[in-house]
Order: structure tokens, then C-alpha cells, then sequence
């Protein structure tokens, strides 16, 4: 029920972030949704207990910047008005905020600690986003060279 609950709050919270972006229509919709999606994937990844706390992040940035690439293609917008709905339930603000909380009581300790693990969850959703994104644009590429030479 858990699960399901929290995938609920991140479709409505990344509703509510693409409308401040200005996003309208089937994009509004669908974009929400990824944010739906990369929650999900991210419960589901975090219920296997011999994962490491950075491999759900990974694959819910895997599968969100998919579906981006894919809707993306459907709706022929940029993938990046999806992936920014996408990716708003997985960034991991409570540690920016526990960072700097420690930062300001003056326990360093904590503060890197906390630091750290939030640095490693950024570029960990970063290194997903950038694998799939390539993987795209060189297949995008390739139907592109292959049209030239016909010509």
C-alpha cells in the first residue's frame, strides 16, 4: 500500500511541478505519469535488500529517461519536458536539506556523511540519464547517415 501510495504522491507532485514549467496538454499528462513511473521503479528497486542504496537510482534513471526518449518520440516534443517531470520525485532533496542543516549546527561528521550520499544519488540518476540519452541520439544518428547516403 506503501508503494502505491508514494507513486500516487509523485504523479500528483510532478502534475503539479510541470504546470509551474508551463507544460499544457497530452505533455502535461504524460509527464506526470514518468513521474509515476521512475517512483515505481524506484520502490520496486529499493524492495530487492542486497542492492546497494545507489542501484534503484540507476535503474529508475534508466527506465524514466526511456520513457522520455520514447514519449519524446510519440508526442514529438523534447525529451526533456518529460525527463524534468520524471525526474522531480527522485532528486534527492531531503539530503540537500539534512546537508546543509548539519552544515549550520556545525556537525561536519554528519555533514559529509550526508553530503556524500546525496552527490552519489545526483550523479547516479545523472550517469542513467546520460547512458540512455546517448544510446538514443546515436541511433538517431545512424537513420540520419543512412538517409544522406540513399540520396
Amino acid at each position: 500500500m506503501e508503494i502505491i501510495q508514494s507513486t500516487f504522491f509523485a504523479l500528483i507532485a510532478s502534475f503539479a511541478f510541470l504546470i509551474v514549467f508551463e507544460v499544457r496538454g497530452k505533455a502535461l499528462l504524460i509527464g506526470s505519469i514518468g513521474g509515476a513511473i521512475s517512483q515505481l521503479s524506484l520502490e520496486l528497486g529499493q524492495l530487492v535488500e542486497y542492492f546497494n542504496f545507489l542501484v534503484p537510482y540507476f535503474f529508475a534513471a534508466l527506465i524514466l529517461t526511456l520513457y522520455s526518449e520514447v514519449m519524446a518520440r510519440v508526442i514529438k516534443k523534447p525529451a526533456t519536458v518529460f525527463l524534468i517531470g520524471a525526474l522531480f520525485p527522485l532528486v534527492p532533496g531531503t539530503g540537500i536539506y539534512q546537508s546543509m542543516v548539519y552544515f549550520v549546527e556545525g556537525q561536519q561528521g554528519a555533514f559529509f556523511r550526508e553530503l556524500q550520499q546525496t552527490l552519489a544519488i545526483t550523479g547516479t540518476l545523472a550517469m542513467g540519464i546520460m547512458i540512455v540519452s546517448v544510446i538514443f541520439r546515436n541511433f538517431r544518428l545512424r537513420s540520419f547517415f543512412k538517409e544522406e547516403e540513399q540520396n
